[in-house]
């Protein structure tokens, strides 16, 4: 063999190892490829299943949150309730209020009356004194009456 012809030789090895690391690098490629595409499987369907329990969570939540909502409503209209009541008894303590004060009214001007007529009739025992006295206790009894109706009246409101 000559010089040229081992050149040649070793030229044809060297192409046949180049081709050879060639389709070594391009088959490790394509093996790297097809596992990078089995991992990016795998993410995929790793994902699809994070998005079904996603989904599933969702659902469970909103059903649990159904009840917690309507709890929070029924709180709430108790609530509302309760400040009906609240006010409804402010309304009939101002009655009741309102019912003693007249009361007290009444009283104090009806014994007002009632030392006035006495110091006159002691005075002068007339009969007309004894009238003034009738007709004191007839307005006493007017009075009375028409704070009887004036309390039943709003004793029986409906209170709001």
């Amino acid at each position: 063999m000559t010089a040229g012809e081992e050149a040649f030789g070793m030229a044809e090895w060297s192409a046949v190892a180049a081709a050879a690391a060639f389709v070594v690098l391009v088959a490790g490629l394509l093996i790297g490829l097809r596992m990078m595409l089995r991992r990016l499987g795998q993410a995929q369907a790793s994902v699809e299943a994070m998005q079904a329990d996603l989904h599933r969570l969702s659902m469970e939540i909103g059903a649990v949150l159904q009840p917690v909502e309507q709890t929070a409503r029924g709180v709430q209209q108790s609530l509302e309730a309760a400040g009906g009541l609240v006010q409804a008894v402010r309304q009939v303590s101002g009655t009741v209020e309102r019912t003693s004060s007249a009361v007290e009214h009444v009283a104090t001007t009806l014994s007002s009356s009632a030392v006035k007529h006495a110091e006159r009739i002691a005075a002068s025992r007339h009969l007309n004194e004894a009238a003034q006295w009738a007709e004191l206790g007839l307005t006493a009894w007017q009075l009375w009456q028409s704070r009887s109706k004036t309390d039943t009246h709003h004793d029986s409101r409906p209170n709001g």
